[in-house]
């Protein structure tokens, strides 16, 4: 089972699970009626154990986000890794592959979302929250495939985010050939969200990629980032 061992409700099903494990069978064949017997046996007991697991992750939740409030950031990287060990699902998320948006219409902004982006450095997505995490050391970053058809110019960065008090640092963005740096300040609480344009970064015609990494990182994490917006500034 993948819960930890405090979790003593969960081991009378382990224990049996590797009992049945054990034993040694005369026939060994797909139509062997104890092996049968078995495979619904271990069914029944996966759907029984179920509920209790379902409980489980939702209470690695809670603790993930109570310890997140409080600004332990470590706690709940570590809550969030055991809860995910339960849910691989969520886990394959956070290495989603880049998808290239549409080719959008001139002069459109161009909204960049967390699932979309490929990590590295530490950086996950977290489903619940619907941001990227783990900005905890310089050099992480997220990517994205830029859509077709963008025009060269000047562009708004619109990030939206949250940072504890404690927290912050600096991100550094770049596209195929234009950089941009700026300063993280920190949000009224670690899971207060703001909105705000960082800066103008320029991109070059039919630019493919934007890179978001942590240039400086004040313990215990850059930021949670939600949303990114590119947004033309007006052209003459």
């Amino acid at each position: 089972m993948f819960a930890p061992r405090r979790c003593r409700s969960l081991r009378p099903v382990a224990a049996l699970a590797g009992l049945a494990a054990g034993l040694v069978l005369a026939a060994d064949g797909p139509a062997d009626p104890i092996l049968q017997r078995r495979a619904d046996w271990r069914a029944q007991a996966e759907k029984d154990t179920q509920p209790l697991r379902d409980q489980y992750v939702a209470a690695l939740l809670s603790l993930e986000k109570e310890l997140a409030a409080g600004g332990d950031y470590t706690g709940a990287s570590r809550a969030r890794r055991e809860r995910r060990q339960l849910t691989p699902d969520a886990a394959r998320e956070g290495r989603a592959g880049p998808a290239r948006p549409a080719e959008i219409t001139a002069d459109a902004p161009v909204e960049l979302t967390p699932p979309a982006a490929t990590l590295s450095g530490g950086v996950t997505f977290d489903a619940a929250a619907g941001a990227l995490t783990g900005w905890t050391a310089a050099g992480a970053a997220a990517r994205w495939l830029l859509p077709s058809g963008l025009k060269a110019g000047g562009y708004s960065v619109e990030l939206t985010w949250s940072c504890a008090p404690d927290a912050g640092g600096e991100v550094l963005l770049k596209e195929d050939k234009h950089t941009l740096r700026r300063t993280i300040k920190p949000t009224p609480g670690p899971n207060d969200y703001q909105t705000a344009v960082i800066g103008t970064l320029r991109l070059v015609t039919n630019s493919r990629i934007l890179e978001i990494s942590a240039a400086a990182v004040k313990a215990p994490a850059l930021f949670q980032l939600k949303t990114v917006r590119l947004i033309p500034v007006a052209r003459k």
